[in-house]
């Protein structure tokens, strides 16, 4: 079905412009002390270009811990991080923390907030100990840190994971378990009232994946519906979080949470909006198949599009979009080619731009740009021969030319 082109290639954008990608250079971003202490995964840059966070699961594989490091100069190229520190420090001042030595919390699925004068604002989902039942059983809360502040924003017995900060960071959003299925809460920082919100109510499934638009409004996510997980949209959260009622608030819901997927067999997963918020791109397990293919759906709605069948998701993250929006960065599920980094437009007849990044098992892509350059920052296993470089996933950064 899809058409390669090594490296250099043009391809059709929408607009009719010829465009596409080259790599020009790839670097590793050194973590310093926690280099071959384990597996990196889920790098991400901070809204100002200032820092970045990463996910590091330890050599012993029982335990993964959310990092930070700011970069010594954002505009060199190739860039160096200051010492990383975890986002959740050791003598964190909360009873129940396991922020001891012998005892460190386990920390994942980190969010940035927009980036303030103070600096930047992050959330993950952290383990402690229950206070309501003496500290006797660990779940994962939603920790916020923030320069001067750091705070646990939730406490329940059941989980809190998958915390999403909206784009004007004034809301988080997340999937907790606390209500017997899985289902999406919002936390308000300015809410008069409780800051916390149940904004799904389906009983027969569970919701996960939140993700918002850019105008902080509309809210994409994936919801079990019929034996299949559909991509669901609720397009004004504002409104819905206006009504204090809980029962006016599950009918407004109800009656405008829209399905870009209805009637669908398969299984939809981890939705991403493009950046001009037209467009949600992502990963479908067919139904009977052993495989992900990457599609795309106007947020309007319409029929959903495939552009590339064999694609790996990201445990986190949805697809990649470029930072233009005119087509996404996936990862080709091939064991023959190590899961190399694929250009895909948004036009399902166009080129598919296969980068040479020299790296394998390549995961976890994000992009952004300047006026220069395009950058793809990743985690990977390197290509050299030297057994470390094949043993533990690094973050790699390349830069690209725009065609």
């Amino acid at each position: 079905m899809s058409k390669f082109v090594i490296v250099l290639a043009a391809m059709l954008s929408v607009s009719g412009a010829w465009a596409g990608y080259s790599v020009e250079r790839t670097e590793v971003l050194s973590v310093g002390k926690l280099e071959g202490q384990g597996q990196i995964s889920n790098p991400a840059r901070s809204p100002d270009g200032k820092e970045i966070y990463f996910e590091l699961l330890t050599a012993d594989g029982e335990s993964t811990e959310v990092y930070t490091a700011l970069f010594e100069n954002p505009s060199v190229f190739p860039p160096a991080l200051t010492e990383a520190k975890p986002v959740v420090p050791a003598n964190i001042k909360d009873v129940f923390s396991l922020g001891s030595a012998e005892e460190r919390s386990i920390t994942e699925g980190p969010s940035w907030g927009s980036s303030t004068k103070r600096g930047n604002r992050i959330v993950v989902a952290a383990t402690r100990r229950e206070a309501g039942r003496g500290g006797q059983q660990v779940n994962f809360d939603l920790y916020f840190s923030a320069r001067g502040k750091r705070r646990y924003l939730t406490e329940h017995p059941d989980n809190d994971s998958a915390p999403a900060f909206s784009p004007d960071g004034e809301f988080i959003s997340f999937a907790s378990g606390r209500s017997g299925e899985g289902d999406i809460y919002i936390y308000s920082f300015f809410a008069q009232e409780s800051p916390l919100q149940r904004i799904t109510f389906e009983e027969s499934g569970s919701e996960l994946y939140p993700t918002w638009n850019r105008d902080s409004k509309q809210l994409a996510f994936i919801g079990h519906l019929g034996g299949a997980d559909h991509l669901l949209v609720i397009d004004d959260v504002k409104s819905i979080l206006a009504k204090t009622d809980i029962n006016e608030r599950k009918a407004a819901v109800r009656s405008t949470t829209r399905d870009l997927t209805a009637g669908w067999p398969h299984s939809a997963l981890t939705p991403s909006f493009s950046p001009d918020g037209k467009w949600i791109a992502f990963f479908m397990h067919p139904k009977g198949l052993l495989r992900t293919d990457l599609y795309v759906v106007k947020t309007e709605g319409g029929e959903p599009i495939l552009l590339k069948e064999n694609v790996l998701s990201f445990s986190r993250t949805g697809p990649c979009w470029s930072p233009r929006g005119e087509g996404v960065f996936v990862v080709e599920e091939s064991a023959k080619l190590m899961n190399p980094i694929v250009f895909v437009g948004l036009d399902p007849t166009s080129t598919h731009i296969r980068l040479d990044t020299h790296t394998q098992l390549n995961t976890d892509i994000t992009a952004w740009s300047t006026e220069s350059a395009t950058y793809l920052m990743y985690a990977a296993q390197g290509g050299g021969e030297d057994d470390k470089e094949k043993r533990w996933r690094k973050i790699f950064i390349s830069r690209l030319n725009s065609m």
